[in-house]
């Protein structure tokens, strides 16, 4: 899929940890779109595209640019160093650890 047409929320380093339902390594590739647990009751679809990379396999990790899909429903609910799970459907996949914080509406200030 196509990258969105406007600039990405978040930077992260996003860690793969789950294998394919056979126990072989799993690959996601640019262009991916999991969940992301942003609150505890709020989960978002995603699109990553990878830096530097095409794709990550189970056990790598890879800096990635991160679109969410309604980031004025959860505002400031992001801060540097957050580690957010990451899903497909029930089952959590990976990690996206916060190195960057695009769209500012996301970010928690200090003051709230």
């Amino acid at each position: 899929m196509s990258r969105p047409p406007r600039p990405p929320d978040l930077m992260v380093n996003f860690s793969l940890t789950a294998h394919r339902s056979d126990g072989s390594l799993k690959e996601v590739i640019s262009g991916y779109r999991p969940i992301y647990k942003v609150r505890t009751d709020y989960w978002s679809s995603a699109h990553h595209e990878f830096v530097d990379a095409t794709g990550v396999r189970t056990g790598q990790q890879c800096k990635a640019e991160v679109w969410l899909l309604s980031p004025e429903a959860y505002p400031h609910t992001f801060w540097l160093g957050r580690r957010v799970d990451v899903v497909e459907g029930s089952r959590v996949v990976g990690v996206a650890d916060v190195l960057e914080i695009v769209n500012p509406l996301l970010e928690l200030s200090a003051d709230g």
